[in-house]
């Protein structure tokens, strides 16, 4: 079997993320006529079992200019992107929620597809997303108005024509912004906001790019400037979620400074205050390097929130020929395993897992390949995934040991966590 890199809490089933139902199992007796109950056998009582979930989440999905001609197919003129990610679809079959950040638009072809500064993807991507498996995503980053109003509705509308739960951005103000999704019986949550660049008179930007005034209530975004004001009506939405019956809450957040591998005190103040307001789940993005976990408490009432500063780049081409920067190649796939408990309706985290990734950019015919590669079982079979040089194996290697080294050098997590590898 794979190995797993394990994330355990110290504390372990005993930490618990969320309240519990007023309404104990114990209480049922109080509604059970008195003669029953003498001749029912204690024995026969079934006991509720429990219920365990997994939430996966990766970071950022982007597709550059050089990724576009890839996945190109000249005989047939379509795009297609299922090859990307073959190797990872074993991991993302085994979560019972599986999300990504979504950095790019799907405007069309009559548009024209592009890349950075100004991203617009075949709507083949979302297919390939469905495919591999991907239950969620999140649609609002740095890169959600890429192509105007127009574009960011019809990004929604591809996602959701292929089954895909979208969280971050909406049609319109008739509908919510965020995600409540019922996986075995567990209502969790799904919210994601981006950070703003600075305001232009009297607009919200990102990018630099102006947000009409009818746009802004349809993309759930935050201010480095006006953090306070904006941190309150986060604490509503967080709110509004529960009081809609989540009872995990999962906040997908673009933000942090790009290719720093440690959170900046933004993030860190931002991750203590979402932890206050009760989330449960941070995954965040936009770095395009990994940064730490860390298990956080809230200053309310002492309970845990997970938080994943930076999953870095799951798909793109930043990488070092580019870059000068090796770093932007690695991403990871986080998974958080919860259980609810069939006795007292409390819901605890198990344990915290991830899978160390690589891009693996090699020519066939001078033509490039794009596939996403998980690390740990690459290095012990390099050759079952197309690792044939001396340099491949190199890279491989020095990516796994980079995003070891970054995942576990939390030291200063608010909850010691200790990490161990175990085989599953």
């Amino acid at each position: 079997m794979r190995k797993k890199w394990i994330v355990v809490l110290m504390l372990c089933l005993s930490v618990i993320l969320l309240g519990c139902d007023d309404k104990q199992i114990g209480e049922v007796s109080t509604i059970v006529e008195e003669d029953v109950m003498e001749e029912t056998d204690v024995e026969d009582i079934p006991i509720p079992e429990d219920i365990e979930i997994q939430i996966s989440a990766v970071g950022d999905i982007m597709v550059h200019g050089p990724q576009l001609k890839a996945q190109h197919h000249q005989s047939t003129g379509e795009y297609a992107f299922d090859n990307n990610f073959k190797h990872v679809i074993p991991y993302f079959q085994q979560a019972d929620l599986m999300l990504g950040n979504l950095e790019t638009t799907f405007a069309g072809e009559t548009r024209g597809y592009s890349s950075y500064p100004l991203f617009n993807t075949p709507d083949s991507l979302a297919d390939s997303l469905k495919s591999a498996g991907f239950h969620a995503i999140a649609t609002a980053n740095n890169h959600s108005f890429d192509t105007g109003k127009e574009g960011m509705l019809r990004t929604l509308d591809i996602l959701r024509e292929k089954g895909l739960k979208t969280f971050g951005t909406r049609k319109d103000t008739d509908e919510e912004s965020f995600s409540i999704v019922d996986i075995k019986g567990i209502k969790v949550g799904l919210t994601a906001y981006t950070y703003e660049t600075p305001r232009w008179k009297n607009y919200k930007t990102i990018n630099a790019i102006k947000i009409p005034l009818e746009v802004e209530p349809l993309i759930d975004t935050f201010s480095y400037e006006f953090l306070q004001e904006d941190l309150l009506v986060i604490q509503q939405r967080v709110e509004e979620m529960r009081k809609q019956g989540a009872e995990v809450v999962v906040f997908y957040i673009h933000w942090g400074n790009e290719y720093q591998r440690e959170p900046n005190q933004y993030q860190k103040t931002i991750a203590q205050e979402l932890s206050n307001f009760g989330v449960d789940i941070i995954f965040g993005s936009h770095p395009h390097v990994i940064q730490p976990i860390e298990i956080i408490a809230s200053q309310v009432d002492n309970k845990q929130t997970v938080v994943v500063y930076s999953m870095g780049n799951f798909l793109s081409n930043q990488r070092y020929e580019i870059l000068k920067n090796r770093f932007t190649e690695d991403g990871v796939i986080v998974n958080v395993k919860l259980i609810k408990s069939g006795v007292t309706n409390q819901i605890n985290l198990e344990e915290i897992t991830y899978v160390p990734t690589w891009v693996h950019r090699y020519f066939v015919g001078g033509k490039a390949v794009y596939e996403i590669l998980p690390t740990d079982d690459v290095i012990k079979m390099p050759m079952e995934y197309g690792i044939a040089t001396e340099n491949s194996k190199w890279r491989v290697e020095n990516s796994h040991q980079n995003t070891v080294t970054i995942i576990e050098s939390n030291g200063e997590a608010t909850i010691p966590i200790l990490l161990t590898r175990v085989k599953e």
